[in-house]
């Protein structure tokens, strides 16, 4: 061991502690033959004393204990700050001296990286015909491993992942939507699902709009077919005209008398029927028709 190393060395806790051993066995000994004891009516009294023997030794080691730890931690609480002013507090300036050197030479060799790998970036995607894709989207981890090859390598796979998503897009049937909703993402899965999924959801809406009007139309014939089966019956009554003279009686009132139309539609039976039993209404009402 160096000089350093030796520095350090506590020799009174070793010799308390081994004079706590030597005493180990006693106490255990005493310990477990009060355990062992079966507690009566006769002798409870007895282990009474004993429990308070042993809860009186207890005590006395409880109370030596505290003042060794009085004793040791006062002159480790002087130790500790003098070992603070004179060890560690040296060693940790110069630790946080030399991080802060060391993360400003990193910071500035991650920041060439970057630099020089979005130049990359920049004129390969121009290259390519690419304007919409910017470097953040490529996700690098920059950091002081990796090296600038393996960094342009990953700019370059995705930047060609992205021209063969614009190739396929551009043989599908909805090219320009398709890359409108590409442009968002980079999915190429997901932009023409969407697309898709799109113009299906239109196209079964025109054709449930279709068939509903189609539905309708024949509704409307049906109804017009089915009234053109029957013949209308006109019923007439005649636009105020006077009531034929009569001789004045007592209590007739005096008023205007109106028309009505109407028109009726059914099978010439049902007609038929019909204007019997409007006729003898009107009679029965005393109203007049034409």
């Amino acid at each position: 061991m160096n000089e350093q190393s030796q520095l350090i060395v506590v020799k009174q806790i070793p010799i308390i502690i081994e004079k706590l051993e030597s005493v180990k066995s006693e106490i255990e000994h005493k310990v477990n033959v009060a355990c062992s004891m079966v507690c009566t009516d006769e002798n409870y009294k007895e282990i009474k004393k004993i429990r308070s023997a042993l809860n009186k030794e207890l005590a006395e080691f409880e109370s030596q204990r505290k003042s060794v730890k009085s004793e040791v931690m006062t002159p480790y609480e002087h130790f500790e700050s003098v070992y603070k002013e004179c060890i560690s507090t040296p060693y940790k300036k110069a630790d946080s001296a030399l991080k802060n050197k060391i993360e400003a030479i990193e910071q500035g060799l991650k920041q060439e990286k970057h630099d020089k790998s979005k130049a990359y970036f920049n004129e390969y995607a121009q290259t390519l015909g690419i304007d919409f894709v910017k470097y953040e989207q490529v996700g690098l981890s920059i950091t002081m491993t990796v090296t600038l090859k393996k960094l342009r390598e990953t700019i370059k796979a995705f930047l060609d992942k992205v021209m063969d998503d614009i190739k396929l897009i551009a043989v599908q049937e909805h090219k320009d939507e398709i890359l409108y909703e590409y442009k968002q993402t980079l999915n190429v899965s997901a932009a023409i699902t969407s697309v898709t999924e799109r113009y299906k959801a239109i196209e079964a809406e025109r054709a449930r709009a279709e068939a509903e009007k189609t539905e309708r139309e024949k509704a409307e014939l049906n109804e017009q077919a089915t009234l053109n089966e029957y013949e209308p019956f006109e019923a007439n009554v005649a636009v105020e005209v006077a009531p034929p003279e009569e001789k004045p009686h007592i209590n007739q009132t005096d008023e205007k008398v109106f028309s009505l139309t109407f028109t009726v539609y059914g099978t010439k039976t049902q007609l038929k029927d019909f204007a019997i039993a409007v006729k003898k209404l009107i009679n029965e009402r005393g109203l007049r028709y034409e």
